[in-house]
């Protein structure tokens, strides 16, 4: 109704839903033009007809995640992982925090030559002009002491004189044995062999012993054309 109201004034401090059902109000309705919405007057409420400490009280609990960061005494199992994408142009920093740094499993980097890094070179040409056979022949003096010499390559020919020869030749620290050899290649017939290989570890000569070619001939000549790439390395 228009103009009406609903007064309440409890005798005691009451629950106001105790009192008063929400459901059991009337829905009001309002015929089109009947009455402005700013007419209507805001509701006031008399002084001590409702106890402020009778409404209901409405806890909100708000839970924080545990931090992510562990100091000291940390487990794996808590521990953060950081994944780096194989795309990222940033920089991963990584602070020992003035102690030390240490890295549990096996770490893998590339390390940049220095430019004393570069290989040197050889050149070996045995023919039959009196050069070859050769034995335990000299073509790199040993580095000295707390220095050894590494093979990291070997490029060139071998051929023989006429169909019927062979040969074999043999880089070595001074013998031609099985354990010392470093390096062998054979001719056989008068068709030009080419080689070329490469070493990505490294073939090392004992300390301080100089590098030696050896060769022999089976029937015939047999000519040889090298180039051994090597590097003088600490022990």
């Amino acid at each position: 109704m228009v103009g009406g109201y609903i007064g309440f004034t409890p005798s005691s401090t009451v629950e106001f839903a105790e009192s008063i059902e929400v459901s059991s109000i009337p829905a009001i309705k309002l015929a089109e033009g009947s009455l402005a919405v700013s007419s209507i007057p805001a509701m006031r409420l008399a002084e001590g007809s409702l106890a402020v400490s009778s409404m209901p009280t409405t806890v909100v609990t708000t839970t924080f995640p545990a931090s992510t960061g562990i100091t000291g005494g940390g487990t794996e199992s808590g521990a953060q992982r950081v994944t780096i994408a194989n795309n990222s142009t940033g920089v991963l920093s990584v602070d020992d925090g003035g102690g030390t740094l240490t890295v549990d499993g096996t770490v893998t980097a590339g390390i940049q030559p220095s430019t004393s890094a570069y290989l040197s070179h050889v050149y070996i040409d045995l023919d039959a002009t009196g050069d070859n056979p050769a034995t335990n022949t000299e073509v790199v003096a040993a580095p000295g002491s707390d220095n050894k010499l590494v093979i990291y390559g070997v490029q060139g020919s071998i051929v023989g004189s006429a169909a019927a020869a062979a040969g074999n030749w043999y880089l070595s620290d001074g013998n031609t044995s099985a354990a010392t050899t470093l390096w062998t290649g054979r001719a056989q017939g008068i068709t030009n062999t080419q080689f070329e290989l490469t070493f990505p570890y490294g073939v090392a000569l004992t300390a301080n012993t100089a590098l030696k070619v050896t060769s022999t001939e089976a029937a015939n000549h047999i000519f040889i054309n090298a180039v051994v790439y090597y590097r003088t390395e600490a022990v």
